[in-house]
């Protein structure tokens, strides 16, 4: 059986704003396909290294490869057309446009008709085609012509999943997906999240544990900077400086120990 390549790898890498020192040497590498949890307190540093990845920051030093290409270095969008995309915390949504064209939007660039608006849309077949697959695949078919901002919070946030993905990037990230929904909310957005993810590798940031060692192949655990430990979610579970480190009374809880 063929190892999968390797989609993502950060090597040795560092992030000093002035004096202080954000990120203290992180190497990594996410196989295609993957799906990886990255956990860690407040100040770890999931942020800083989510705005490294993806172009909003430079390293101060190490290198970060995206299917085997130096990304580091390069602006947001240029990382996005080598096949990485992002979401955010905040919703970052078309509100006055349909779930439709915000979901046609990333899908026309992708396809290459970027700006040249003067064709007629509706004969667009490939276009809107796409579009309504992917439409269907963050179950918001049903709302196909609502401006989004009508939907509810929860399909706000399945309507940034689609256009993260509109782009046809390979290496998805997600930046807290889960944050101010319910417990019900949650439960349908992991699922939710797993089908509209299948085949492509996946890097979130999240604070819930049910969904992270619910949804990750792997966990990664930022603690000051550093990595204290990437692994599978049964290995991080029982890892006594993990449970010290971050888990702690949280894990006990939620019967993660």
């Amino acid at each position: 059986m063929t190892q999968a390549a390797d989609a993502l790898v950060l090597q040795n890498v560092h992030k000093n704003f002035g004096k202080t020192e954000i990120i203290r040497g992180i190497s990594m590498a996410v196989k295609a396909g993957e799906r990886v949890g990255i956990i860690g307190p407040n100040g770890a540093g999931k942020s800083t290294l989510f705005n490294l990845i993806s172009g909003r920051f430079a390293p101060t030093a190490g290198q970060i490869l995206l299917n085997g290409c130096r990304i580091d270095g390069k602006q947001p969008y240029q990382i996005n057309r080598m096949g990485l995309a992002r979401s955010f915390q905040i919703s970052n949504i078309f509100p006055t446009l349909s779930v439709f064209d915000n979901l046609r939007c990333g899908v026309l660039w992708r396809l290459g008709y970027k700006y040249t608006f003067l064709k007629f849309l509706a004969g667009l077949d490939d276009a809107n085609a796409q579009t309504q697959a992917l439409m269907e695949s963050v179950h918001l078919d049903k709302q196909r012509d609502t401006l989004a901002m009508h939907l509810s919070y929860a399909e706000q946030r399945a309507l940034e999943v689609g256009i993260t993905i509109a782009s046809g990037a390979n290496v998805i990230l997600l930046d807290e997906p889960t944050a101010g929904m319910s417990q019900s909310e949650t439960s349908r957005f992991i699922h939710l999240i797993r089908q509209a993810t299948d085949g492509k590798t996946l890097l979130m940031v999240e604070h819930d544990m049910g969904v992270v060692f619910g949804l990750a192949d792997k966990i990664a655990v930022l603690v000051y900077g550093e990595l204290l430990a990437f692994d599978t979610p049964q290995a991080v579970r029982a890892n006594a400086q993990v449970q010290e480190a971050y888990l702690g009374l949280v894990a006990t809880q939620a019967g993660l120990v």
